[in-house]
């Protein structure tokens, strides 16, 4: 978990057009070691974790202690995801820069690194992500996935969606043998057999690393942030049936509380969204500002 994101969970009006994922139902793919091309092409590489790592040790978590597994042999779970950005920090559990748009994920168990066929079971789209960071630190989520891999996977819209995960071999194949429990594995009250170390103090791999990437900064403009999840989703379908389009919902977190942000964007560069602010005026919004991510 990235250190940021790590202390929270501790403690247009036409716009260029929707943010639009995959058409049809492709797996998409990182390039090395989590590197996203440009086309699309190319395998998800992770050498064998090392599971001295700290990041592959027990951690605790808002009072829980996880367990990261010694394997993905078998992982094959079907849960709710989720997916996180800009705004959680720039590195990730084991050390590597976060870049939002490469194809990556967060698990509470997985060794990391491991690389994993994620499906959204609602449109069949799937992608092939790396997984080399930890969370969701949320019971009812088993994986926050990238903006990249959401997006492509057409989860941005709405912010979570129902998914199998597919644990994959360096080959792309799936790994075999006996799938985990799909539940966070909660530690007992007995002490743990390996030290809890902070993730936060994780060590960056010492090899395998692809190099810092820049990244643009974006405009968005944010109308509102919600505790439900439904309530994001009917600002959101308010928002479009008015014909604003390019509408997110963000989950994120604001001390401690999980929210879902309803963002739209990103904004035509150089141009002031005037006629949209007017128009959110007339709908009735007056708390909407500009968030530049």
């Amino acid at each position: 978990m990235r250190s940021r994101r790590l202390a929270h969970a501790l403690l247009g009006i036409a716009l260029a057009g929707a943010l639009a994922g995959c058409a049809g139902s492709p797996t998409i793919s990182p390039g090395r070691f989590g590197q996203a091309p440009s086309n699309g092409e190319g395998g998800c590489y992770a050498p064998p974790p090392n599971l001295n790592a700290a990041y592959n040790l027990p951690y605790r978590v808002r009072g829980q202690s996880y367990y990261p597994a010694g394997s993905a042999s078998g992982y094959d779970v079907r849960g709710v995801a989720s997916w996180y950005g800009w705004e959680s920090g720039s590195t990730t559990s084991m050390g590597t820069p976060f870049r939002p748009r490469a194809y990556t994920a967060a698990s509470r168990t997985l060794p990391l690194p491991t690389c994993a066929r994620v499906t959204n079971l609602s449109n069949g789209r799937s992608v092939v992500v790396l997984v080399n960071d930890r969370g969701p630190f949320v019971d009812s989520r088993v994986m926050d996935l990238s903006y990249g891999a959401a997006n492509a996977l057409g989860i941005v819209d709405q912010g979570t969606a129902p998914v199998q995960i597919v644990a994959l071999n360096g080959s792309g194949v799936p790994v075999q043998g006996q799938a985990p429990s799909p539940a966070p594995r909660v530690a007992p009250s007995a002490p743990a057999p390996r030290p809890m170390p902070s993730i936060l103090s994780a060590a960056p791999p010492t090899g395998g690393q692809a190099p810092e990437l820049s990244t643009p900064a974006e405009n968005f403009l944010q109308t509102g942030a919600f505790a439900v999840l439904n309530n994001a989703i009917r600002e959101r379908d308010r928002l479009q049936a008015a014909g604003i389009h390019g509408v997110l919902i963000v989950p994120g977190y604001v001390r401690d509380q999980e929210y879902y942000k309803v963002q739209i964007g990103p904004l035509p560069a150089g141009v002031a969204p005037g006629a949209l602010m007017e128009q959110l005026q007339r709908m009735g919004f007056s708390g909407f500002y500009m968030v530049r991510q």
